[in-house]
């Protein structure tokens, strides 16, 4: 029992999936490499089994603050990502697209979770996080244009259709899916996150394997100076959620930090993979799980402070 309670909990930790997908990718990228055909399905089956665990109803009940929520969609999705680029471009220009991608994604579908760790109001996140998923289709292709249009060539609009593909169609899905047999889908909730952890594993493992060879020749002090850049630009979320909202109380403004700070960086890689395939895009967005999943621990030492 023992063994597979230790097994499940290496299978729902970030930081150990990560490390493992970013070695396989890295050493047997021969193989690896074939992963990279499936991140859309990988991708589309975490946010659907994510999507089965939001009860509709009450994210509608809980949308009564809307000066806050524009607020919060405004900073998150148009504001941060402009903001992000063009100081990036101003101090390190090799990194201003993978930063501004990373200022342009969705609360994560953990947000909820994270927000009640940190004392923070859940509804409140489950808001933001249904209410940021849904416009990204539309905000993430144009921010990509209006800002780095000018240096790389994407495809906008097959981003616009990848995201709706990979967000709005497992959406509706599972709202299907829940209306006919919730019951029987509550029961296996405690399977979706070892799951998804797991195929956000495969996902990056493929990703990793594609630039395997650059990253290899590449591991030097850059590596090192990326990794700091991108505490400092997490650090930068923090600071900003908690002020996006700054008439309010604490726990709205921690709750508003957390959507922001621990955005959807799965959505951040599968588009650096799929749309940029460049090192000095890729590998960086893959590194920002280390922020994201380290820096929670003195934030819920500074919001225990707040109390």
């Amino acid at each position: 029992m023992n063994l597979i309670r230790n097994l499940r909990q290496l299978l729902e930790s970030y930081v150990f999936i990560l490390l493992l997908s970013l070695t396989l990718g890295l050493l047997i990228p021969q193989y690896a490499i074939h992963l990279a055909g499936w991140t859309s399905i990988f991708l589309g089956v975490i946010f659907f089994l994510s999507a089965l665990k939001i009860d509709l109803k009450e994210v509608l009940t809980y949308l009564n603050d809307r000066k806050m929520v524009v607020m919060a969609n405004a900073v998150m999705l148009i504001g941060l990502p402009i903001v992000v680029y063009f100081a990036t471009r101003l101090v390190y220009p090799d990194l201003a697209i993978a930063f501004m991608l990373l200022a342009a994604m969705p609360a994560g579908m953990t947000s909820p979770l994270l927000a009640e760790i940190c004392g923070g109001k859940q509804s409140l996140a489950l808001v933001i996080t249904i209410t940021t998923s849904l416009l990204t289709p539309f905000t993430i292709p144009l921010m990509v244009k209006l800002l780095a249009g000018a240096d790389v060539q994407v495809d906008t609009l097959g981003m616009f259709l990848s995201l709706v593909k990979v967000i709005f169609i497992p959406f509706v899905l599972a709202n299907i899916v829940k209306y006919f047999w919730h019951h029987k889908i509550k029961a296996t909730y405690f399977t979706f996150k070892p799951i998804s952890t797991l195929l956000l594993g495969l996902l990056i493992m493929g990703i990793v394997a594609k630039q395997a060879d650059t990253i290899l020749s590449g591991l030097n002090l850059k590596f090192l100076l990326q990794v700091s850049a991108l505490f400092l630009l997490y650090a930068l979320f923090h600071v900003v959620g908690y002020y996006v909202a700054w008439w309010r109380k604490p726990n709205d403004r921690v709750t508003i930090t957390i959507c922001l700070a621990y955005n959807n960086f799965t959505l951040a890689i599968y588009l650096a993979g799929k749309f940029f395939n460049e090192p000095n895009i890729v590998v960086p967005v893959v590194l920002s799980v280390l922020p994201w999943s380290l820096l929670i621990i003195p934030f819920k030492y500074y919001t225990k402070k707040l109390k």
